[in-house]
This record gives structure tokens, sequence and C-alpha cells, in this order.
């Protein structure tokens, strides 16, 4: 029980240190408004707004920060405007190259890359090839092929080379359990567990088991909110 509980708790917390870690080594000192919108300020004071103020350009920092805004795609915008974003970014110390499929890739000094895709939503991506996303849609990869896609909300995922991981935020333990009967008729019954448990208040479950391949999953919930890790 200990085990699964800390399985559901370390998800959560590795997605919320991840974003704060990420804020705290990338912000700039002085007070910052983190709702404020994500937009270079290049004014000078004077009262003509500047060629890049007015949304023109992203702020770098906050896209750093974990902070990037979903309501503007980049990589989406004409040539013209995308060579002004890259020279922007050029002169912040910050290195910005678009996808042919509209995405925006961004990367500071120390090597972190974060890349916005044509959705909007935000990943990082480590160094280790390790990759992190907050909130989003459902990514496509080897682990989540295994399984159906879960009709969640996404809080965050991260994927590794041998494991992934999400967490999921407003559903109920009804709709996990309906979602693990998917997961098992999917292959994943050998050496299956399975526990439904109120543990002072707090109603816990969690299903695991391995595929015929050797990959094994793990679905969680506790106190509404849900998870699964996948990993071989």
């Amino acid at each position: 029980m200990k085990k699964q509980l800390f399985g559901i708790l370390a998800l959560i917390v590795f997605i919320t240190l991840l974003i704060l870690l990420m804020s705290c080594s990338n912000k700039p000192s002085g007070s910052v408004d983190d709702d404020a919108p994500l937009v270079r300020d290049d004014s000078t004071g004077s009262t003509s707004a500047p060629e890049n103020n007015a949304g023109n350009v992203p702020d770098f920092s906050a896209i750093m920060a974990g902070n990037g805004g979903t309501d503007i795609v980049w990589g989406m915008k004409d040539p013209a405007a995308r060579q002004q974003i890259v020279d922007a970014a050029k002169a912040d110390g910050f290195d910005v190259s678009f996808g042919a499929d509209g995405s925006m890739t961004v990367k500071d000094k120390n090597g972190t890359v974060f890349v916005q895709s044509t959705d909007g939503t935000w990943t990082m991506q480590g160094e280790d090839g390790q990759t992190a996303q907050l909130g989003g849609d459902w990514p496509d990869n080897e682990f989540t092929g295994l399984v159906p896609k879960p009709g969640f909300k996404l809080a965050g995922a991260s994927t590794s080379d041998d494991e992934f991981s999400a967490a999921f935020q407003s559903v109920n333990v009804d709709q996990v359990k309906a979602y693990a009967e998917q997961v098992k008729a999917s292959g994943f019954t050998v050496d299956a567990e399975e526990e439904d448990q109120n543990v002072y208040g707090v109603v816990v479950y969690t299903y695991s088991a391995y595929n015929a391949d050797g990959y094994r999953v793990e679905v969680t919930f506790a106190s509404g909110t849900a998870g699964i890790t996948i990993n071989k």
C-alpha cells in the first residue's frame, strides 16, 4: 500500500518540482506577474509602441520558466514574423528554430529545450533524453500505444527511454476502474494485482500487471487524482 501511494505522490511531486525548478532557475529577478500576457516587453518609455511589442515576439524567459502560453502558436506565424522571433531570441541569448510542421523550439545556453507543438502546448526536453509536459494532449510514443487513450484531463506527463508516467485530474474512482478494465482488455493481465481500499477516508485504487512482451502498467487513484505508469 505504501508503495502504491508513493507512486501516485511521486508522479505529482515530479511534475510540480519540474515546473518549480525551471521557474527558480530561469525567472528574472524582481517582481513577476505569472498571469501577465507572455509578450516580450521592449518598451523604452516612448508613447508609441515599439515594433517588437504588441504580441509579435514571445517572452522567452517566461517560456524557459515553464510558463509558455498556448494561445499563440508561434510556429504558425508568417516567415517575416518568424525571422523577427529568431532575431529577438538571439538578442536575449536564446536559440529559436521552427519545424516544418509549425512547431517552435527554444533552447537556452544551458541546453534546456522547450518545444511548442502545433496545438500550442509545451514540452521540455532534457539532455538525458527525458521529456516532460504540463497539460496538453495524450502523447504518442511506444508506451502510450500499448494502452487505450484515457478520457481524462491530462495534468502532466514524463517520458524516458524505459518509462512513461502521466497524471490526470478531475476524475473519480469509478472512471479509473473502468479505464483499468480497458487496460486489462489490451493485454495487461500477467501477474495482475488489484487493490481497492479506503484508508482513513481516502479511497485508494490500484491495478498493476504485465503484458506478454514484459511491459508493466500501473493504474492508480487517490483523492481525485489518477496516474498511469508504463515501464519495460
